[in-house]
């Protein structure tokens, strides 16, 4: 928010869950006031029971680049879902779209399993995916399953260009222990802020159970909660400790990123001012060199 008030810059969505509209607390969507403040585009675009692919996301960034082009805008691009990520600065396979039969057949697979298939037929590509992603592993061995050819060969020999290739990127770097306090105390802060009810909203939605929405982190753990199966403390525990899993993939994520501009943070606190300035710096050069 500072570096685009100082900038002037709009702030483009990276989540791969703040699209779903109702899914607001639990995935620390930017709040009404802030969204006052600054422009924020590719939030709240589908229902959580609707599916969006890594295709889908890639075609509502291009409309959004459109725009911003139009109107003359800068924008900084912010999120850690690694393969929207991906699909932006180096582009997307043209693999065919996933099979429902398919892809509800690798449902039935634990995700173990559906790893041990993965590094069988597609080493290459299993070297540098997150094995716990069950939506990245499904689609891998859906294409796999319905095209014979492995996904490493698509992304290698058929991809579309990311519309954002050679873009300057940082990431705010955290101590993993400091991070640590800082995750049980925000989401101490989302479940007083009403996490619960959020959740009892979207329980009574008729296609709400095990539709691509709930998938998001801490939501199974809110719904046993409001529902009497676990208690509040229980809950919290498994978000935190499902949540310090995903930062530590994170980091290992960003660490195979080339040309990565790292930025040292303190969790929980602002961002040093010279992380600002370096940003806002390479905003201006961005927009004169076009």
């Amino acid at each position: 928010m500072e570096v685009a008030r100082k900038s002037g810059a709009e702030i483009c969505s990276v989540d791969a869950f703040q699209i779903y509209r109702g899914l607001d607390i639990g995935t620390a969507k930017p709040s009404d006031m802030a969204q006052k403040d600054v422009s924020h585009h590719l939030l709240d675009l589908v229902e959580p029971e609707e599916g969006f692919t890594a295709a889908d996301y890639l075609r509502s960034a291009g409309d959004v680049l459109e725009n911003l082009r139009k109107r003359e805008k800068k924008a900084i691009w912010v999120g850690g879902t690694g393969l929207y990520h991906k699909v932006l600065t180096e582009g997307l396979a043209k693999a065919p779209g996933t099979d429902p039969k398919v892809a509800a057949e690798l449902e039935t697979m634990s995700t173990p399993e559906m790893g041990e298939e993965i590094w069988r037929v597609d080493p290459e590509w299993s070297e540098k995916a997150d094995l716990q992603n069950r939506r990245r592993l499904i689609r891998a061995l859906a294409v796999f399953r319905q095209t014979g050819r492995k996904m490493s060969s698509w992304q290698r020999e058929e991809t579309v260009r990311g519309p954002l290739v050679g873009m300057k990127i940082f990431a705010l770097v955290p101590d993993l222990e400091a991070l640590a306090a800082v995750i049980r105390t925000r989401v101490a802060g989302m479940i007083q802020d009403g996490w619960g009810e959020e959740v009892r909203r979207l329980r009574e939605r008729s296609g709400w159970r095990g539709c691509p929405g709930s998938r998001a982190i801490g939501y199974r753990e809110i719904e046993l909660w409001v529902a009497g199966k676990m208690g509040r403390e229980e809950a919290g525990d498994k978000i935190v400790a499902a949540t310090r899993a995903y930062a530590k993939r994170q980091l290992t994520w960003l660490k195979r990123i080339p040309n990565l501009m790292a930025i040292e943070a303190k969790p929980g606190s602002g961002l040093p001012s010279a992380g600002v300035e370096k940003m806002v710096q390479a905003l201006a050069q961005e927009a004169l060199s076009g």
